[in-house]
């Protein structure tokens, strides 16, 4: 049985656009990224997302007509004292700079380790490969779908950010599985 996993990032946030973390924290979706979500046009046997209200809203939006089953494993990664703070201010920190340049050096202080959220993603996509839905849809977050992405590929944690979707409109990751 072929199966398909298409996993999306939730659309463009209020503190996307300002420049500002979340994390486990909220913002709502902006008009465009209502308008983002609106756009995609797939019809998955069931839909899977993130329990944070961005990921739900997108869903929503994205397959308005379908039961959103909603996992706190698909949740982004817990950013401890850098939810809510501005990315600009953060880069005069040292450990948010090795956060974001040199991710395999990366020690979590009050945050979750990149493997952790690996641990936990993995887990999930497991699952759902033995599932018996054929067509599966999954709207989560930046950082936990580049930690899934980066192990999916065998990759080094080191090329996490090069796993980074934007937004649920423009990309999604498809796995494919015969």
């Amino acid at each position: 049985m072929s199966k398909t996993i298409r996993y999306y990032r939730h659309s463009e946030t209020e503190w996307n656009k300002q420049g500002r973390l979340q994390g486990w924290l909220d913002s709502p979706l902006t008009q465009h990224g209502v308008l983002l979500a609106k756009q995609i046009m797939w019809k998955p046997d069931v839909v899977y997302c993130s329990d944070l209200q961005r990921a739900v809203a997108t869903a929503n939006y994205m397959f308005p007509n379908d039961t959103i089953h909603q996992r706190a494993e698909l949740r982004e990664i817990y950013l401890g004292n850098w939810q809510g703070q501005w990315i600009e201010q953060l880069q005069h920190d040292s450990h948010y700079q090795c956060y974001q340049e040199t991710p395999q050096y990366f020690r979590a202080q009050s945050q979750e380790s990149f493997s952790t959220v690996t641990k936990r993603m993995l887990h999930v996509h497991e699952q759902l490969l033995a599932s018996t839905y054929e067509n599966i849809a999954v709207v989560s977050h930046g950082v936990a779908l580049a930690c899934l992405f980066c192990a999916l590929r065998n990759d080094s944690i080191e090329n996490l950010w090069g796993y980074m979707l934007t937004s649920a409109a423009y990309e999604a990751y498809d796995w494919i599985n015969q």
